[in-house]
């Protein structure tokens, strides 16, 4: 089984709308189960977390999650975003995941990567060439969008598809969980014969939601709803609604942001066999 850390990411270095003189960075946290986020000791909400506003420097970032306590010293470079994912553990709290970023090289005409891990000696494959071991630096290997899988005997794989740019170093610093301790959104919760039920999306900091193939936070998004919207509920497991978007589509909505409905459907008449 692979440990998802993907959403495409444009890891979006933020050329197109921020000149780099104007010192400014951003940071996306992604966790599982939601966590409590404080930068600097200050609470800044709840995962899924977005800030593209951030000075550049040293911050300590710390997830919550119940008893558990993750706390590290992020560098935020100027005009890029860093990427957090985590998954708590069953037992530690602290299962694994991965510090994406970018640091510039000067370098405009290659697009390099920094790849460190724990345990070491994991296996490093890019467009499922394999390129190495880590600890592995590579010095260029080419500009735009592609998969990167770093991979351990016995412990679960991260895979995501990042994007490369010229002048920047990808550097990844991941931890593979292994498969039993990691925290699994696997109950289901099922929906009784005779009821009907609906989800009503709650209102957003975005004004949007996200819809994901998979219930899971790092499930591809296939569609946003927005506040206020009511779909038809096709599935639950914790912590998800799987919603019926019509037209033959449906998928995952988090259940923090979206409230079940149940409407109770008169008994019909039946005709005896």
């Amino acid at each position: 089984m692979k440990l998802r850390i993907g959403l495409l990411l444009g890891l979006a270095i933020m050329l197109s709308s921020c000149n780099l003189s104007v010192q400014k960075s951003g940071i996306e946290i992604i966790t599982y189960p939601i966590a409590k986020v404080y930068i600097d000791g200050k609470d800044a909400g709840v995962t899924p977390y977005k800030n593209n506003l951030l000075k550049p420097g040293e911050v300590e970032i710390k997830l919550v999650v119940n008893d558990y306590v993750w706390i590290k010293n992020i560098h935020l470079e100027n005009g890029a975003n860093t990427v957090i994912n985590r998954q708590f553990s069953k037992e530690s709290g602290d299962g694994g995941g991965y510090v994406l970023y970018f640091e510039a090289t000067g370098d405009k005409e290659k697009a390099g990567i920094l790849v460190s891990s724990k345990p070491d000696r994991a296996t490093v494959a890019i467009d499922d060439e394999i390129k190495g071991y880590s600890p592995l630096r590579i010095e260029n290997v080419g500009e735009g969008d592609k998969k990167l899988v770093i991979s351990y005997p016995g412990y679960k794989s991260a895979s995501s598809f990042v994007k490369f740019v010229n002048g920047y170093q990808l550097v990844v610093s991941a931890e593979l969980p292994t498969e039993e301790n990691v925290i699994q959104p696997e109950t289901i919760i099922p929906t009784p014969a005779n009821v009907a039920a609906q989800v009503k999306i709650k209102a957003t900091e975005t004004g949007w939601l996200r819809v994901r193939g998979t219930p899971d936070i790092n499930g591809m998004e296939v569609a946003k709803v927005k506040p206020t919207e009511i779909y038809n509920l096709l599935e639950e497991k914790t912590d998800w609604y799987k919603i019926d978007l019509t037209s033959g589509k449906s998928g995952w909505v988090s259940s923090t942001y979206a409230e079940k409905l149940q409407l109770q459907i008169p008994e019909k008449t039946r005709i005896n066999q």
